[in-house]
């Protein structure tokens, strides 16, 4: 496999099955080739996302943890929609070999201004009189997958989809885009990320927040519809199991935990998506390691309720950060 040339300088190294990145802060980001899937996040010592022992990097199926990445669709395919019914469910982005393309390193400014003094009440200025914002190093991935005769013998549509990894000390970002080339195209987009809870928190104990006044599909109760009313949505059902897809959801959303918060914002995914099996469903999950169900919440950002449409030539852009405390 080819891979793409890099400068000494750039804290990423990588090997025919991952691509690691390493930030000046001790921080790392391990994606695999398989998906493009972000199956390990440390910050600050701790991993911050839950991986099967159970699952295969090196595919063929999808791997069980991370962040896979379900397109053009979520979920089983519509029978009756021609574009999509040759598919497996959540398609095929998330078993597909992607490219690694190229990775650099810089500073990305944030927007936090810059004391000027100890007091930390006045904010320095820059030659113009403007204020001055802090910048952090960070350091980034770029993956592709393009159309194939295997994708097009599903799929029948030209497509370029390129996924960004960037770590920096403070959060993960990952960013899609997804480019029509010479058709029109039609798509779902989700990122199934699987947060990993500490050791002594059992999903249970998490509750989910901005969910309050959204409508929801409750795939538990059999696609049953609803609008949230609790303030506080604890990762809880029938046997443990919590499987609903919120519509219009605020772009800021986060589970909290005793001593511990994951904060998961989006842009331009208008949906989420909160999993877990519980631990009966679980134990029947065949790549899930023993007890597996009981050390995550899957809090998924995505474009599920309507379907992104783009003519020839366009281009469709989501992203999500992830901020753990």
């Amino acid at each position: 496999m080819k891979l793409p040339a890099l400068c000494s300088d750039v804290p990423i190294s990588f090997d025919s099955t991952n691509v690691k990145l390493s930030g000046e802060s001790g921080d790392e980001v391990v994606v695999a080739l398989q998906g493009a899937t972000v199956h390990s996040y440390v910050h600050q010592g701790a991993e911050r996302f839950f991986v099967s022992s159970k699952s295969d990097l090196n595919g063929p199926a999808a791997i069980r943890g991370g962040i896979p990445i379900c397109w053009p669709i979520f979920g089983p395919p519509d029978k009756d929609d021609a574009r999509f019914n040759k598919m497996k469910q959540h398609g095929f982005a998330r078993t597909s070999k992607w490219t690694y393309v190229a990775s650099e390193s810089g500073d990305r400014v944030v927007k936090v201004p810059v004391a000027a003094d100890a007091s930390g009440l006045n904010m320095a200025m820059d030659s113009s009189g403007a204020p001055r914002f802090a910048s952090e190093n960070v350091v980034k991935a770029v993956f592709s997958l393009e159309s194939t005769p295997e994708t097009l013998a599903v799929y029948d549509y030209p497509f370029k989809l390129t996924y960004t990894v960037i770590l920096s000390a403070s959060d993960l970002m990952i960013t899609l885009v997804v480019s029509a080339l010479s058709a029109p195209l039609a798509f779902q987009a989700l990122f199934h990320s699987y947060l990993r809870l500490p050791a002594s928190i059992l999903p249970p104990a998490v509750t989910a927040e901005s969910l309050t006044g959204l409508s929801f599909v409750d795939k538990v109760q059999g696609g049953a519809r609803g609008l949230e009313e609790r303030e506080e949505v604890t990762v809880d059902g029938p046997k443990g199991e919590v499987d609903r897809v919120y519509f219009g959801a605020p772009d800021v959303l986060a589970l909290n935990w005793e001593g511990g918060r994951a904060e998961v914002s989006k842009r331009n995914l208008a949906d989420v998506v909160l999993w877990n099996p519980g631990p009966e469903k679980g134990a029947t999950i065949g790549d899930m390691e023993e007890g597996g169900a009981d050390r995550y919440v899957c809090l998924e950002p995505g474009q599920v309720g309507t379907l992104v449409e783009l003519k020839a030539g366009e281009k469709w852009i989501g992203s999500v950060r992830f901020e753990f405390e």
